[in-house]
């Protein structure tokens, strides 16, 4: 007998199909929730990642354009928002209130001060931010010298691979790092918002940026030990115990914006001009009158630290060419001139091209300059002065004194210029600065010899500066 379609059998067969597309729908929904997920953790990212870009860049236009805004300035960065106190607003850089000189700090990212809106991660917090005290703009806790052989303190941890990668080399040590705190883990718990953007001033950054367990490195907590390297930890990815994003910003990056200032060498010929008309301004004030043209001893070309300006200090040790001088007691006491310091106290109504923008130029940059007096024109030498052994720059020329600018680092001549006192000094090497003919006359002991000037190119990028005889300032 044929087999029959009975009631209960329909039954099961709609329930079955049912069921199935029971399973089929909680399926889809999964899969719906998970690409919603996915979806939503791109857009987060994307999000952090333009912030963070953003950041990046008004910070390195800021350290670029610094100089402009205020002419005290050096191109340095700004301190972070670091807390709710010290009448600061929200957003804007804790200047005076940013821990001792060479002190790296943490806080949050200060937009105001940069000119821009509160920029948020993809989880709406306000970015945070470090910056190395080598770099920082501090009011009295600056550093001496910032300029684009300045290193920064920073490193950056690798947690997957357990290796530093970034930092390793010292010219390559991050000046400054954004980081983006993304979702709060489970051991962090967060303030609410303020009621205009994701930022909590006065936070805690422990409520926020991460720690890694393994190698114990947080990023919310730094040294506090001045001229140290403190470093941040970060994953590829991420990973359920830390979601810390971090960009990095190099003092390479900073160099490429002032080199891509198409007035950054005529503002080092302007500085490098004055400087030597100020050196012409000493030879006119010696105690033997109009005739006695004795110009000061240079510093020497090694320093314990090249950042003080009185560490650029004269002195009598049998050497005619080194460092541009400021502090001149030892030629003083040879000359009985009175003029203390050559440049901090150039007279600006003899040099009216040595201006108070001049002077900060000049103790951003000083490591950059080297000196030679002509033998017949240094202290020891017999008054009246003459040129009868003085100096020439390109076979030519008869000069009491030659200044010299040495501009940004030469990838090409191999120059690598680090300090203590976190590196080891490869600074007093002449060759690290100064080309061609120029390294061999610095240091010199008896200087009536040949300089070299040319133009700007891949080997060679000295600017040369010349008094001669009659006092008179020119470049060469």
């Amino acid at each position: 007998m044929r087999a029959t379609n009975t009631p209960s059998f329909r039954q099961n067969g709609a329930a079955l199909l049912l069921m199935m597309l029971a399973v089929i729908l909680a399926m889809s929904m999964v899969l719906l929730a998970k690409l919603n997920r996915n979806d939503l953790h791109t857009r987060q990212l994307m999000q952090t990642q333009r912030a963070l870009a953003e950041a990046r860049n008004a910070l390195i236009d800021f350290a670029v354009l610094n100089t402009d805004v205020n002419a005290s300035q050096s191109h340095s960065l700004p301190c972070p928002d670091i807390d709710a106190s010290a009448g600061f607003s929200g957003g804007e850089a804790h200047t005076s209130d940013c821990g001792a000189a060479g002190v790296s700090v943490v806080g949050l990212l200060p937009w105001r001060t940069l000119g821009i809106a509160p920029l948020e991660d993809g989880a709406s917090n306000c970015l945070w931010y470090v910056v190395s005290g080598s770099y920082k703009e501090a009011a009295a806790d600056t550093a001496a010298m910032i300029n684009t052989d300045t290193n920064g303190q920073l490193q950056l941890f690798n947690i997957e691979s357990g290796t530093v990668s970034e930092g390793i080399n010292p010219e390559d040590r991050p000046v400054a790092m954004v980081v983006a705190a993304m979702q709060p883990l489970s051991t962090q718990s967060r303030p609410g918002v303020g009621a205009s953007s994701g930022c909590v001033y006065g936070a805690d950054p422990t409520d926020y940026l991460d720690t890694d367990t393994v190698s114990a490195i947080a990023n919310s907590i730094l040294s506090g030990v001045a001229d140290s390297t403190d470093m941040l930890a970060v994953v590829s990815g991420s990973q359920e115990d830390h979601n810390d994003r971090v960009v990095s910003i190099s003092r390479a990056d900073i160099e490429r914006g002032i080199a891509r200032r198409g007035d950054f060498r005529a503002s080092m010929r302007s500085l490098g001009l004055a400087a030597a008309a100020c050196i012409a301004d000493y030879g006119k004030n010696n105690s033997g009158g109009g005739s006695d043209k004795r110009l000061p001893w240079p510093a020497p070309v090694a320093l314990v630290d090249y950042r003080p300006d009185a560490a650029y200090n004269d002195a009598n040790t049998g050497f005619l060419s080194g460092r541009l001088p400021d502090v001149v007691d030892d030629s003083n006491s040879a000359t009985g001139n009175t003029i203390a310091r050559v440049l901090g106290d150039c007279n600006s109504t003899a040099v009216p091209g040595w201006t108070a923008q001049q002077f900060v130029r000049w103790q951003n940059w000083k490591d950059h300059f080297f000196y030679a007096a002509a033998e017949s024109h240094s202290p020891a030498a017999v008054v009246p002065t003459d040129c009868s052994n003085c100096m020439t720059v390109n076979g030519s020329g008869q000069y009491a004194a030659v200044l010299m600018f040495a501009g940004m680092r030469l990838s090409d001549a191999g120059q690598v210029r680090n300090a203590p006192p976190l590196d080891t000094d490869t600074k007093r090497n002449p060759v690290n600065y100064l080309e061609g003919q120029n390294t061999a006359n610095v240091p010199s002991s008896s200087v009536a010899a040949n300089f070299e000037s040319g133009p700007l190119s891949n080997n060679f990028n000295d600017l040369l500066f010349c008094v001669d005889d009659q006092l008179v300032a020119t470049e060469c």
